[in-house]
């Protein structure tokens, strides 16, 4: 098991491995020349900046949130803080959803979906129950969207880490901590080369697989009425 400070170092360069893919064509394409050969943000800047230096520019990928380096960041970046949390606080319930989606693999998937619905009905319960009650706006309103935000990351931590980690076992045995790395790029990867309603499906479906050996385990367990006894 590789140690925090190597997972940490490998985070990073995760990161920044993700965001130079896709990164490095934007900056070229955010750079326009003039016809004469002069750039344009060198001749804004030549009143300030030194002979000889060019200034810096900052590409639109890094500032638009809306830019799939940003929301494949902001994708490893969740994973990473939520299944990290899950590691150290929840060790346990790794283990047991692990073993739960390998008993029934096929139904993890709906089940994770099933997850996902209920997570997105509550929150959108709760938002209807504040919106009869005057109290969709701040900060009522954004506590609400809070709860919901949290929740779905904390699904697809655990979904990711779970997913991430059974790719481990299948290498030569399981290392959380190296699942968690593994989960939290295939959670980024989507961003990078799919469209936004495929980066999310595909982001649900796979964490889905995750999270849905627990959930069935838990609808089932909760659905078993004992028996009653004969006097």
């Amino acid at each position: 098991m590789c140690s925090p400070h190597a997972a940490v170092s490998h985070a990073a360069r995760a990161v920044g491995v993700l965001i130079a893919l896709a990164a490095v064509p934007g900056v070229a394409a955010a750079r326009p020349v003039t016809p004469a050969g002069i750039d344009p943000s060198a001749v804004a800047l030549a009143g300030i900046a030194p002979t000889g230096i060019a200034p810096a520019t900052i590409a639109p990928a890094f500032v638009d949130p809306s830019s799939p380096v940003v929301r494949a960041a902001v994708s490893f970046l969740l994973v990473v803080a939520f299944g990290g949390g899950i590691i150290v606080r929840r060790r346990g319930l790794l283990d047991r959803a692990i073993a739960d989606t390998m008993a029934r693999p096929a139904a993890a998937v709906p089940y994770g979906l099933a997850a996902y619905g209920l997570a997105a009905f509550a929150g959108l319960y709760a938002n209807d129950l504040l919106t009869r009650l005057g109290l969709a706006g701040p900060p009522m309103g954004y506590l609400a969207a809070a709860v919901l935000v949290v929740g779905l990351s904390f699904l697809g931590g655990l979904g990711f880490l779970v997913v991430g980690t059974i790719v481990t076992d299948l290498f030569g045995g399981r290392r959380a901590r190296s699942g968690l790395l593994v989960g939290a790029t295939l959670s980024a990867v989507g961003w990078l080369v799919l469209p936004t309603v495929g980066a999310v499906l595909v982001w649900v479906a796979v964490a889905a697989v995750g999270v849905g050996g627990r959930t069935r385990t838990w609808v089932h367990s909760s659905r078993t009425v004992p028996a009653d006894v004969e006097g």
